[in-house]
């Protein structure tokens, strides 16, 4: 029988009411619940943020350009969690430097689901503690130098990360995004969402 993928809001309430939710999409909505969290109690709001526009729209990407909330166990390119990163001061946030030569935080998806892998947690012995967003030289972004980019994986001739995966909301690559750290009152200059408006499914209760 061949799997059929919901379209709607409401196909995926009859399927998530029929079967329960998928255990990925659970993991990913602690993160984005625990990110908001953390906002509302430091003041600094941390998303990542599709900044090609016109290439999201182009491959039918959705229609907000925060693609992900960002909490202290999220992941940095150079393979760190932001917790692991520098403090960041709540006046005037900017992206964290880390001891690992890191030039600032830079988020990274940390599980398959949020670049439509959906299939692979379902693999045997497949683990996503151990699983990295890859470039398309197939290594981890963690295999690669957090300066100059370049793979430090032994015969591997790629030059530069380049990811090879799109993100599931925008439908755009990693170099489409930016990791933005802003203040409560930034975001309320701007119109964006603060407080409870920043929880996930906020706006749709």
């Amino acid at each position: 029988m061949p799997m059929v993928v919901a379209q709607s809001a409401e196909q995926i309430e009859r399927a998530v009411a029929a079967y329960g939710p998928a255990p990925g999409g659970v993991a990913l909505m602690a993160e984005a619940a625990e990110a908001a969290a953390e906002a509302a109690a430091s003041g600094v709001y941390i998303t990542w943020r599709c900044v090609d526009r016109q290439s999201a729209a182009r491959h039918g990407g959705g229609a907000s350009d925060e693609c992900a909330r960002v909490a202290r166990a999220s992941r940095c390119l150079c393979g760190c969690t932001l917790g692991e990163h520098a403090p960041i001061v709540a006046r005037n946030p900017r992206a964290p430097k880390c001891g690992c030569r890191c030039y600032g935080f830079e988020f990274v998806p940390s599980r398959p689901e949020e670049l439509g892998m959906w299939w692979l947690p379902r693999r045997a012995g497949f683990d996503v503690r151990t699983w990295r967003a890859p470039c398309k030289c197939k290594h981890g972004h963690d295999a690669h130098d957090p300066q100059t980019r370049r793979c430090r994986a032994p015969g591997c001739g790629c030059g530069a990360f380049a990811s090879d995966y799109a993100c599931i909301n925008c439908e755009c690559g990693q170099e489409a995004h930016e990791t933005v750290f802003e203040t409560t009152a930034e975001r309320d200059a701007v119109g964006r969402p603060t407080g409870e408006r920043f929880k996930p499914l906020a706006d749709s209760p």
